[in-house]
């Protein structure tokens, strides 16, 4: 009897955390903009000190720079000319005082600039500058309005943080890496730049507490997460085990932290493995054509918290949902009965898992997908002229340095998934026959806006805010989401 009164409980619970609200906290007419010109894209610059918020419309010729308080009054507005147009990609913002910085490079990563808006002088100005000789671009990371490019060298193993003084000079902080290795998909031990810079480099994916993510995004076997002052980095090329590379951005210490994963005693070509770092716990994922393993650990002390495992046979118990498949050539949704068709599924590619905590909650979807030939990546607006710093580029590369809940919310792409959502408490044990909490997301799609011009989706505080343009009258709507 107890126990049904603590499941009505929380399907209460979950019936009320579904319900996202949603309102208008601001608009505001674009009067600096006089001429003509589409808008290509819209820039937020939130200040996590005093939660001031810029927000840069840009055209192709100019910039529109406008300052809100933490009440979202308006107070500044700068506009720019163009410049330079050679730097595409949009890579962050740094925060001194009143003066905010965007960053940007070209498409190769080798050359960089930090267009500089100062809101009390009125002033624009382009800095240009290169790393360090013999230095390599990785990523990028932002914490209390410092930005940093990550870079690392191949020849000698080094990894620095890169940034900008408050002067505009360039610094760089050299990591003590030299005793830190890492274990490749082979077993054996490595450089960490090796992983981090790898024969076919591509940017590594950045995830945010609390936001939604798509099984397509949580595949990847390399990911990067901010908690707190460390930067971590998590690498699941061994089917083994799940290594952290864990950087304190105040400290500058650099550390590695090893996780073993289920199924580790399994051999098996199909094996498929992966990890999710959340809260104060790290969820390790292992699964072939016969068998599926989730281990909770706490992420800190390594000590088991929780496993859920089922085998082909068996029915999953664990679950709150169908097993969807979602994309494919013929069907755009349908559901799986057989748990072994599920296993099959998920093995054929890419194996992932992503956990959400809402409220007295934690939701995890556990699930795979398969690459369809005719996919291609989702674009939007492309950039038009930051200090004429920026032009035409797919949102995904953008996306992927600059704002991971603008990358997040179009991850949902035409790929073939097929994935489970779980309900657990706090203890995670499963909450049996819960309702699903709606994704905020679906939400954010579902509520009708202005148009497609300068939207762009963000987390500020402990909410979302949508952005969208209204050309005919010049004005900028900000509208505030949450659960």
């Amino acid at each position: 009897m107890k126990k049904n009164c603590i499941n009505i409980l929380f399907l209460i619970g979950c019936m009320y955390s579904s319900i996202i609200a949603q309102t208008e906290i601001a608009s505001f007419k674009n009067l600096l903009k006089e001429n003509s010109t589409d808008i290509k894209d819209v820039i937020p610059v939130v200040n996590t000190k005093n939660n001031d918020l810029a927000i840069l419309i840009a055209d192709a010729k100019n910039v529109y720079a406008y300052k809100f308080n933490d009440e979202f009054k308006l107070t500044g507005q700068l506009s720019s000319e163009t410049k330079k147009r050679k730097y595409k990609i949009l890579l962050g913002s740094s925060i001194y005082g009143d003066d905010y910085k965007i960053f940007l490079t070209n498409k190769s990563n080798t050359q960089f600039a930090a267009v500089s808006f100062s809101f009390n002088d009125k002033k624009n100005a382009v800095k240009e500058f290169l790393l360090p000789s013999g230095q390599t671009f990785i990523q990028t990371v932002s914490l209390k309005n410092k930005f940093y490019i990550i870079s690392g060298n191949k020849i000698d193993g080094s990894i620095f943080l890169n940034y900008l003084n408050e002067e505009g000079n360039l610094q760089y902080i050299p990591l003590d890496i030299a005793e830190l290795k890492l274990l490749n998909k082979k077993n054996k031990k490595i450089r960490v730049v090796d992983l981090l810079l790898p024969f076919n480099y591509s940017p590594i994916k950045k995830f945010e507490e609390g936001t939604p993510n798509s099984i397509e995004s949580v595949s990847e076997t390399t990911k990067m997460y901010l908690k707190d002052n460390d930067l971590i980095i998590s690498f699941d090329h061994n089917e083994k085990t799940t290594q952290l590379l864990t950087i304190n951005l105040t400290s500058y210490h650099a550390s590695i932290t090893t996780f073993n994963k289920p199924l580790s005693n399994i051999k098996s070509g199909r094996k498929k493995t992966n990890s999710f770092v959340f809260d104060d716990k790290i969820a390790l994922v292992a699964a072939t054509k016969d068998v599926l393993s989730m281990y909770i650990l706490d992420y800190s002390t390594g000590n088991f918290i929780k496993e859920y495992a089922v085998n082909q046979d068996e029915e999953i118990l664990f679950k709150n949902t169908s097993i969807i498949q979602k994309g494919g050539f013929y069907n755009g949704y349908r559901e799986l009965e057989k748990t072994k068709k599920f296993l099959r599924k998920i093995t054929a590619g890419k194996i992932g898992v992503s956990v959400i905590k809402n409220k007295n909650t934690y939701l995890v979807t556990l699930g795979g997908y398969v690459e369809q030939r005719t996919a291609a990546p989702m674009m939007m607006g492309g950039f038009g002229g930051i200090g004429g710093a920026i032009a035409s580029v797919g949102s995904v590369n953008v996306n992927l340095f600059f704002n991971p809940t603008m990358f997040a919310y179009t991850s949902f792409t035409n790929t073939k998934s097929t994935q489970i959502e779980c309900l657990f408490d706090m203890n995670f044990e499963h909450i049996k026959d819960a309702e699903i909490p709606k994704n905020i997301f679906d939400n954010i799609k579902s509520t009708p806006k202005k148009s497609d011009i300068g939207y762009t989706i963000f987390k500020y505080k402990d909410f979302y805010i949508r952005s969208d343009y209204t050309p005919s009258d010049k004005t900028y709507h900000l509208r505030k989401f949450t659960r």
